[in-house]
């Protein structure tokens, strides 16, 4: 009986020593993330494809705040929504905004480091840095 318990307390003794990748369980775990897709695959790859007579961007990029809200660049234009999380799904809704007339993006969270945007399927990555390309 003695070896039993004491087999099962280091099992559980290891068990907490594991490394464990969650998925974020609510808004909360998502505060303060960015995430973004790049155009390109490098910086000077994004710099050598301007035109001359207007800057495009070189990303999409999705910040969640405080409180539920987020802000989504898709082009040149800071959107403003509010998002939640059910199960593996970020939805994200905004009010009038002509570059999603649906009102509603749905991410899905792969892991703590990436989202797939559902509706095109494009991977979406954590920023860790300050700068997009790091």
């Amino acid at each position: 009986m003695k070896i039993k318990l004491l087999f099962l307390c280091s099992l559980f003794f290891m068990a907490s020593f594991c490394e464990r990748n969650e998925l974020p369980k609510n808004k909360n775990s998502l505060e303060n993330e960015t995430y973004v897709f790049l155009y390109f695959k490098s910086e000077k790859e994004c710099l050598d494809a301007q035109p001359s007579d207007f800057f495009i961007n070189c990303h999409s990029e999705i910040s969640f705040l405080e409180n539920g809200i987020a802000e989504i660049i898709l082009t040149d234009i800071i959107w403003r929504g509010e998002y939640s999380i059910v199960k593996k799904n970020i939805l994200v809704t905004f009010d009038d905004n002509i570059e999603l007339p649906e009102e509603t993006l749905v991410f899905q969270i792969i892991n703590s480091n990436q989202i797939k945007r559902l509706d095109d399927n494009t991977i979406w990555n954590k920023m860790t840095g300050d700068s997009i390309w790091d």
